[in-house]
């Protein structure tokens, strides 16, 4: 699921009370929004540190439709973006800490019923309930989840090469009609099979590009092949081209659009 960091106000539903004589009861709420399904996940960094993370989550239905928090489609509630978003361990940074200990590796995620995927997205971050993006160690890691999904789903961030690790990095250049030509957005979202373990990683990244056209996506997690998405304004149609992100490397790959 491209994004878009790079990762988008939930359908309010109101329970209606009939005024009048004690005794009178409210009017139930839709069944929709009132069934729910739990998700239960753990987080770590591949090399078992606690982290502070921040995690995006993007639902659909069965007819692969976006949807809120509520199940509501994006398109009819006029939503867009997360369905839901959490913060753990917002007194570390981005680099962890190897004790565990009063920190947060667990969660779970409360969704709708007719939630037939959840994509799970999880940034490293800065210390602080709203601190920023931080991949000095780590890469960002994602999940894809088809519902009812039974079990603890488990996420490992990558670690970086420079720390051990072997993330990849992803570069080239963007072209339209043959030149080179800078996009407002390029991207990265591993497309291998979903596997619940920490080899491989499914990873994900948004890159920079420049006025040469030329492009990249670092802290990749290795092993995977990635789409590489680009736009180049708001309203056009995303161009994309998959290729292997290797192991402490850059990969070359040009996108034409």
């Amino acid at each position: 699921m491209p994004r878009r960091p790079a990762a988008e106000s939930a359908l309010a539903v109101t329970v209606a009370l009939v005024a009048g004589l004690a005794g009178t009861l409210p009017v139930a709420a839709p069944a929709q929004a009132a069934a729910t399904r739990t998700v239960k996940a753990s987080l770590l960094g591949s090399d078992g540190r606690a982290v502070g993370v921040f995690i995006g989550v993007d639902l659909q239905d069965a007819a692969g439709r976006a949807i809120d928090a509520n199940g509501c489609l994006h398109s009819r509630c006029g939503t867009s973006g997360y369905a839901k978003t959490l913060r753990l361990n917002p007194d570390l940074d981005a680099a962890g800490s190897v004790s565990r200990a009063g920190q947060a590796t667990t969660f779970s995620l409360s969704v709708p019923a007719n939630a037939a995927k959840v994509f799970i997205e999880a940034y490293p971050r800065n210390k602080g309930q709203h601190g920023v993006t931080n991949d000095t160690r780590y890469g960002r890691a994602l999940r894809r989840l088809a519902m009812p999904y039974a079990g603890t789903a488990n996420l490992r961030l990558p670690l970086q090469c420079s720390a051990g690790g072997g993330t990849g990095a992803l570069a080239g250049y963007t072209t339209v009609g043959g030149v080179r030509t800078q996009v407002d957005r390029i991207s990265a979202f591993s497309i291998g099979a979903d596997n619940n373990t920490a080899n491989p990683i499914l990873g994900f990244n948004i890159g920079t590009s420049a006025s040469n056209g030329s492009f990249r996506i670092p802290s990749l997690a290795p092993g995977t092949k990635y789409r590489v998405f680009t736009k180049r304004t708001a309203s056009s149609a995303p161009k994309s081209q998959d290729v292997v992100v290797g192991r402490c490397r850059t990969t070359t790959v040009n996108v034409a659009g």
